[in-house]
């Protein structure tokens, strides 16, 4: 029997999901290599997602696919009398959709970009969802 497995009574144990297989690596120094090739394309690139290795060489393609940017202005003399702005939705690093934003009060502004947001959230979902 593998070190890995373990029988008793009651079930058999496997520890660390069992020996190495196919491609996977036979240490950390190799894993690194192959998640370092496996991402170059995204150059670091924190809104794509990326390969990366976790504990006894699980494997995990994690990231954001949407971010949401945005900027506002306050207002001030050279700014204008109200807050004045854009949310920018991106895809990876590709911006889809610019929504202009010019609020009388920061409070009306924090609610009107908030509720924007969700909509958009609440869109993808219903979108996601029925596909």
């Amino acid at each position: 029997m593998e070190d890995n497995i373990i029988q008793t009574e009651k079930g058999t144990l496997i520890i660390n999901g069992g020996n190495a297989v196919n491609d996977c690596p036979i240490d950390w120094d190799e894993a690194k290599k192959w998640q370092e090739n496996a991402n170059k394309d995204s150059n670091g690139d924190w809104e794509r997602p990326e390969w990366k290795w976790d504990c006894g060489f699980k494997l995990d393609y994690d990231g954001a696919i949407l971010r949401i940017s945005s900027r506002f202005y306050p207002p001030k003399t050279h700014y204008g009398k109200t807050w004045d702005g854009t949310v920018t939705v991106c895809i990876f690093d590709k911006e889809i959709k610019e929504q202009k934003f010019d609020c009388k009060t920061l409070n009306e502004l924090k609610h009107e970009v908030e509720k924007y947001v969700l909509g958009l959230h609440t869109n993808l979902i219903e979108l996601i969802t029925r596909t």
